[in-house]
């Protein structure tokens, strides 16, 4: 399979909304995260075959489904048997609630509570967590594509977390994560056809769903308690060669 002649930020697909590739990013170090390497996106079981093969020429080798087992069981993956990928199930969310989650409702700042729920997910998950990065930081771990449902929260932290390990800036990994607005914004409109695009955007939408001050109180709380990401993938179980084997696979 040839690779593409040309990468874009986000992928045109029928099936999905939010398909979003990491690459282009500067790193503080001076490097910067390869295209086609590592997609985000929200489901994509609705990808028709089409889309499918225009993932696969993309460059996509392995997908890793965060999905709950109800999810998958309701909405298969397109990729399940498809002998050109490896299918891995990672269920970040869990069958069962996280714990402790009502304590969170006493938040009032909306943003402040998703990103203390993402760090509670975190802190509950780890052996998922484990589980995806080690996967990554394996020889053939990466080109990945990795999704949840609307490919904001568990997706959205997974990608931050690679985004960290690679050196970009904190301003950039809350920038990308707030981008899922822009994209996501499409299946609201779909879904709301009374909602007027020109009176509720993009960014009013991110700020309802995706809002970056959430994602900055995540790494803020990942920074306090183990140093930032790389210490908790560490206290995770994986290693400094895989944080080092990810890294050297996602930037040039």
């Amino acid at each position: 399979m040839t690779k593409p002649t040309e990468y874009t930020r986000a992928l045109d697909v029928e099936g999905a909304y939010n398909v979003r590739d990491l690459g282009g990013y500067e790193t503080c170090d001076g490097r910067t995260t390869r295209w086609g390497m590592y997609l985000r996106a929200d489901t994509i079981a609705n990808l028709t075959p089409n889309d499918v093969d225009t993932l696969l020429e993309y460059g996509v080798r392995n997908i890793i489904d965060l999905r709950r087992s109800s999810e998958i069981q309701f909405r298969p993956s397109p990729f399940i048997g498809n002998e050109s990928v490896t299918y891995y199930h990672q269920n970040m969310g869990g069958d069962v609630p996280v714990l402790h989650r009502g304590e969170l409702d006493e938040i009032e700042d909306t943003a402040e509570r998703r990103g203390r729920s993402y760090f509670m997910r975190l802190e509950q998950r780890k052996h998922i967590l484990h589980q995806i990065f080690s996967i990554l930081a394996m020889p053939d771990g990466l080109p990945a594509l990795v999704h949840c449902n609307a490919g904001k929260d568990r997706a959205g932290i997974a990608a931050a977390l690679v985004l960290e390990i690679c050196g970009v800036p904190r301003e950039t990994i809350i920038d990308d994560y707030g981008l899922t607005g822009r994209y996501l914004v499409r299946r609201h409109y779909a879904h709301n056809p009374d909602v007027n695009p020109e009176e509720y955007t993009w960014t009013d939408y991110r700020r309802d769903v995706c809002p970056p001050k959430s994602m900055d109180i995540t790494l803020d709380l990942l920074n306090a308690k183990y140093g930032g990401v790389k210490g908790y993938l560490r206290d995770t179980g994986i290693t400094d060669d895989q944080l080092t084997a990810i890294k050297e696979a996602m930037t040039e």
